[in-house]
């Protein structure tokens, strides 16, 4: 698997073609890119080569947490790089993996079927793909934002975050040089 070309879908191609949504009292089926049309663009935005970095603002509930679920079904099937997703807290990133992340390794076959079971390739903070991909979940502090080449990272309720992590900068800022390594392979969001 890690050896294999990289599938020629965008993300939102990706989505359609691998992601089942099964949200308990609410939709559940397979991913429709029509319900969420605006969504489009700035999802296959950030598979661009043009862009190291994409700001998305959107009221709540209108499906922003889809494109990283989305990004990472695409990173996982097609084009497998390292991630991050960064929440505002370690409590949030928990609840994110079993409620978001979990759910979509058991709902989407083909997603879940790429990660490593067992306490070493899948617990809360870490999930490791048989391509050799890994998805950290983080929140925003020094020790998680230094020291780590990552290419592609999201990071989820930014105006949540504190603008300064311990006088280092903001975590925007701070999570791109995780990607300085993969020059313009590397996408913040």
């Amino acid at each position: 698997a890690a050896a294999r070309p990289p599938e020629r879908l965008t993300v939102s191609q990706a989505a359609e073609k691998y992601r089942f949504l099964n949200n308990p009292g609410s939709y559940v089926g397979p991913l429709k890119n029509d319900m969420t049309p605006y969504l489009i663009e700035p999802m296959d935005t950030l598979q661009s080569l043009d862009f190291t970095g994409m700001v998305f603002a959107g009221p709540a509930q209108c499906a922003k947490t889809e494109m990283v679920m989305n990004w990472l079904t695409y990173s996982a099937v097609c084009d497998p790089a390292d991630m991050m997703i960064v929440q505002t807290t370690n409590t949030t990133a928990r609840d994110f993996s079993m409620r978001r992340v979990d759910r979509m390794h058991r709902h989407s076959p083909e997603v879940g079927k790429l990660l490593i079971h067992g306490k070493q390739g899948d617990n809360v903070f870490d999930k490791h793909y048989q391509s050799g991909m890994m998805l950290t979940l983080s929140w925003p502090a020094i020790n998680e934002l230094s020291g780590k080449p990552i290419p592609r990272g999201w990071l989820t309720d930014y105006d949540r975050m504190p603008e300064d992590i311990n006088g280092e900068g903001s975590a925007f800022d701070l999570a791109r040089k995780r990607g300085t390594t993969f020059g313009r392979h590397s996408m913040w969001a």
